[in-house]
């Protein structure tokens, strides 16, 4: 009798715990604008999320939501006004929001995904506490896409030469300066919307890795694509947990949201933009699409002719109070010990 009243104390015991289990686990709304099979979605915040949810013990429950509560660039404010848990961006969507993050959006900054995910997110976590550019969320991860081309519906850009006169698709601020200095017309666009303006002609070509070409539907018009070695430029994506959501996370659970973010979120960028383009590139050249890529002397003159951007960002950081050379310098640093072509075993 003491052992069936034992065992029925402990199952009632047992039971009457289940509720208060589920009343445990949080639900963590992750707002997003691309569709799910998008490899931001699929290959960057499931695994990040599920590993998460598994180190927690499903305490921590995130929900990628299916539906965009508005476009990319109000993403940031959707997130700090608690429309969703979590988000991501584009920090270029938001011209001057994001400066001092955006250093890997700087010409030649980034040669690979891997380099200019690890150096973005290294790099912030040393200084960008004290920027002051994401106030009212904790950011939790930065990444960049693989280097992106010159993607043309008519014509080749052999030559800097060739850009002048074109109308450039660019998805930000900075890449649009970029394609002013080099002689070409920019024109701010949703990915959406580029196939269209291209066959209508309302834009001659694209700045966009492979992956973004096929996966927006927009190899069939790409007639040529032009690769520029060391990394035209990059865009620098953010991932971050309204603040006060953030707060509302228990000790354990924050730590389990540290382990697999910062960095972690940096080499899941670096394998699904590398997957991803090698996918794109298979397309493209399915479709018999020519690769050229600018001469060393033509990427010598768009480092100098770009220069500026540079001058003006470390004048920008002055003005706020930061010092750019070092941040720049610490920067570029990371890139090296990271880059994706760094040669190991081999006596020099």
């Amino acid at each position: 009798m003491k052992i069936l009243a034992t065992w029925g104390l402990a199952l009632a015991m047992a039971a009457s715990s289940l509720p208060a289990m589920a009343q445990d686990t949080k639900t963590i709304r992750v707002g997003s604008w691309l569709p799910p099979h998008h490899l931001i979605v699929s290959g960057i915040l499931k695994p990040w999320a599920a590993a998460i949810e598994d180190e927690t013990g499903g305490s921590l429950k995130f929900e990628i939501m299916t539906s965009a509560l508005g476009p990319p660039p109000a993403q940031f404010d959707l997130l700090l006004d608690q429309a969703f848990d979590v988000g991501y961006g584009v920090s270029g969507h938001n011209a001057g929001r994001f400066p001092l993050t955006q250093v890997m959006d700087l010409p030649f900054m980034s040669p690979d995904p891997w380099a200019g995910s690890a150096a973005s997110w290294l790099t912030y976590e040393k200084y960008g506490a004290d920027y002051g550019e994401h106030d009212g969320a904790h950011v939790v991860g930065l990444f960049t896409h693989s280097n992106p081309n010159i993607n043309m519906a008519k014509g080749r850009v052999d030559t800097l030469e060739d850009l002048k006169g074109k109308t450039i698709r660019v998805g930000g601020n900075v890449t649009g300066r970029i394609m002013s200095e080099l002689g070409a017309s920019p024109v701010q666009l949703p990915p959406t919307e580029a196939q269209t303006a291209m066959s209508r002609g309302v834009a001659d070509g694209i700045t966009f890795p492979s992956e973004s070409i096929d996966f927006f539907g927009i190899t069939p018009v790409i007639s040529s694509i032009t690769r520029v070695p060391g990394g035209l430029y990059t865009d620098t994506f953010w991932v971050a947990f309204n603040q006060d959501t953030w707060d509302g996370l228990s000790e354990a659970e924050q730590a389990a949201v540290n382990k697999h973010s910062g960095m972690a979120i940096a080499m899941l960028s670096g394998f699904a933009w590398t997957n991803g383009d090698k996918h794109g590139e298979m397309k493209l050249n399915e479709k018999g699409v020519e690769f050229v890529t600018l001469p060393e002397a033509d990427v010598t003159k768009a480092r100098e002719t770009l220069k500026p951007l540079e001058t003006e960002w470390l004048a920008l950081a002055k003005e706020k109070g930061f010092n750019g050379e070092e941040i720049l310098s610490y920067a570029r640093a990371m890139v090296q010990n990271y880059r994706a072509d760094t040669e190991v075993n081999v006596v020099k």
